[in-house]
């Protein structure tokens, strides 16, 4: 293909940064960008497409693609309803901190170059307006040349820590211009990002006389597991200094089986932590609510000394408070995460420095052990109760999850979503999450429809591998995307989506129990609007529909391992997807 149009160059822009997949529902007001890529194959250059039935599950996909990866896919929406219809995905990818490159089509700003109708309500001025406010940057620039400088702009800026989606409008007359004499790409290192320090000298001395004076020193970690690199030297940190480790599991930070991990135990062996070294903690208050009792102030009740590191004030919305409630901290620090673990670890295993003292190695050896036995204690105790809700009648998600994982443990898995906090922390205290990359967390925002699409772009990231894809997917989360299957299919992208199936919207439920209750009324009847009781959803046959190999629906424990082992059977002989359905307690 010779670069002939503008769209031309937005293709060569795409290779020239490396982005070997878009994902889009097709769309007029960027057809100019789609003629090209659709034949910029001749030229060695073209992306693979993905198609979506959805904007919101094509911004998924690319942002489940990403976290499995760390590579970039190209999004693309149409006008301003399709960059509506994506408004709720790039939402949940800016609180997940998740760099995404999302291009929108624009009618022609130019009013003489407009068609009857559908161009005047398919144009705006300032399209960027819907999302401003929950991606880091954003540009309608019109022109050639200040569509390259804008493009180039926002590839830097989302890589630029703190991560997070960008938005161009890309004209829809300027796209399909001839490309304009002397026009052409910036280099390509143009897009390097802008890097953060690692911890300056007079820090590392700061955290280091707090490190050796505290009697029990908590690091909380929360989204520094989004580079897998960083995960074992957190560990060989944590472990020469002997620090109790609180995960809030926003990426696979640290493993959950590790001695030094006592997430979720709801201990009192935390009750005397004097120092807390939060590192990329998103909400702080309930990181630390989860182990001390706080002031109204956010703050420790116990006096205890808390340090922030990471750059999550480096990126704040005048729109939404995902920034959480304001703390004041002893000390915030901007730095990078991987080279500040790596000073630290350093300083902590310098045989020469100054923690090679033999009080400190004592003291150190008796928190570890201390540590260590909660850990287990916790860990026996959440097993236990898996194998006692067993015996239920109907299936319990901890029964349930505990069978999934009997019947995968030998495989290379990697959980793509966990659908719901209930799945999710069961998930936690049952799976042994370890390896660096194999959970990739929430969806961000709290906004139903991520689990699916998310999963897609997940397992399109481990096409070329072994990996098992594992899709824990909630069924109300499901339902709010379910033409992602008609993507899955089509890209046969070897997926294992095991639906939870409870028939409810159950945070709904709970709420309506609980006012229910508040106010002395019958709480039997909060299914009400928050159920799928009377006209349950078929998961199996909606599957088969879209050309998903689907296995019979489980309803009972016993079934669960057979069917999730035939299932993967199936998958990996195959390399297809698959989905099983269990019906939940």
């Amino acid at each position: 293909m010779t670069t002939t149009y503008f769209s031309d160059l937005i293709v060569e822009f795409l290779h020239q940064q490396d982005i070997d997949t878009v994902v889009f529902n097709p769309g007029a007001s960027f057809r100019g960008v789609h003629d090209s890529l659709v034949h910029a194959e001749n030229a060695g250059i073209a992306p693979d497409i993905v198609m979506a039935c959805h904007e919101e599950i094509a911004v998924a996909i690319a942002h489940g693609y990403h976290k499995a990866s760390g590579r970039h896919m190209g999004v693309f929406v149409h006008a301003n309803v399709g960059l509506l219809h994506a408004s709720m995905a790039v939402f949940n990818a800016w609180c997940d901190r998740v760099p995404l490159f999302v291009l929108g089509g624009n009618g022609p700003v130019d009013a003489g170059k407009r068609r009857p109708w559908i161009d005047w309500i398919h144009t705006s001025q300032n399209i960027e307006s819907v999302v401003k406010d929950y991606v880091k940057w954003c540009d309608q620039p019109i022109g050639q040349r200040a569509t390259v400088e804008s493009l180039t702009r926002a590839f830097k800026l989302m890589n630029t820590p703190m991560h997070a989606p960008v938005f161009v409008a890309l004209d829809f007359d300027t796209q399909e211009e001839p490309l304009q004499e002397g026009v052409r790409l910036l280099p390509a290192g143009a897009t390097e990002p802008t890097r953060l320090p690692p911890l300056d000298q007079e820090t590392l001395g700061y955290l280091s006389e707090r490190l050796l004076a505290s009697r029990m020193p908590v690091l909380v970690v929360d989204f520094s597991g989004r580079d897998p690199r960083t995960v074992a030297p957190l560990v060989a940190l944590a472990e020469a200094l002997g620090l109790a480790v609180v995960d809030r599991g926003n990426r696979l930070n640290f493993p959950n089986t590790h001695p030094l991990n006592v997430s979720h135990t709801g201990t009192e062996v935390l009750a005397d932590a004097d120092l807390v070294i939060a590192l990329e903690v998103q909400d702080l208050v309930g990181a630390l609510g989860a182990f001390l009792p706080l002031t109204d102030q956010g703050m420790p009740a116990n006096g205890a000394e808390v340090v922030t590191i990471g750059f999550n004030e480096l990126l704040t919305s005048k729109w939404a408070a995902d920034y959480q409630q304001f703390v004041p901290v002893d000390r915030s620090i901007a730095a990078d995460t991987g080279a500040s673990i790596a000073a630290l670890r350093s300083l902590a295993e310098d045989p020469a420095g100054p923690f090679a003292t033999e009080a400190f190695t004592e003291r150190r050896t008796e928190r570890t052990e201390a540590l260590a036995a909660v850990h287990t204690r916790a860990r026996a105790q959440w097993s236990l109760q898996s194998q006692e809700l067993k015996n239920r009648e109907h299936i319990h998600v901890a029964g349930a999850l505990d069978e999934i994982h009997r019947a995968v443990r030998d495989e290379e898995w990697v959980l793509t979503n966990t659908g719901s906090l209930t799945i999710d922390g069961w998930v936690k205290k049952l799976w042994p999450l370890e390896r660096p990359g194999s959970y990739l967390g929430l969806n961000g925002g709290g906004g139903l429809g991520y689990g699916l699409g998310a999963s897609v772009g997940a397992a399109l990231a481990h096409r070329e591998d072994d990996t098992l894809c594992i899709d824990l997917q909630a069924d109300g989360d499901f339902l709010y995307t379910p033409s992602a299957l008609w993507t899955l299919a089509a890209q046969d992208a070897p997926l294992l989506v095991v639906v939870m199936n409870n028939r409810l919207y159950l945070n709904s439920t709970q709420h309506a129990e609980r006012i229910a209750g508040h106010r002395d009324r019958d709480i039997d009847r909060a299914h009400i609007a928050t159920s799928f009781y009377d006209h349950p959803v078929d998961f199996v046959s909606m599957a088969r529909s879209y050309g998903v190999h689907a296995l019979p629906r489980v309803e009972k424990i016993g079934d669960v391992a057979p069917t999730i082992r035939e299932a993967v059977a199936h998958l990996k002989t195959h390399r297809k997807p698959v989905l099983v359905e269990i019906l939940m307690d």
